[in-house]
């Protein structure tokens, strides 16, 4: 193997190594935002679902209303 053949195979392996730590900051990037995506939608559903069990018995009630008035005008 001579010099130049040795160098281009040096800076290849630099080169690689370098891609390689650009690749996994990329991954551990991805991975968080992944995560605070999940995060933001769980903050952003929790208040409808929470509502939604506070306000079935309302909801529950206005139906029975809404069956008896119905009711009245068959």
């Amino acid at each position: 193997m001579n010099p130049e053949e040795k160098k281009l195979l040096e800076r290849s392996l630099r080169l690689a190594e370098e891609n390689n730590e650009i690749l996994k900051k990329i991954d551990k990037r991805a991975k968080r935002a992944a995560i605070y995506g999940f995060i933001k939608l769980a903050i952003i559903l929790a208040p409808f679902v929470v509502g939604y069990f506070l306000l079935e018995p309302y909801f529950d009630q206005a139906q029975g209303t809404y069956q008896n008035i119905q009711r009245l005008f068959n």
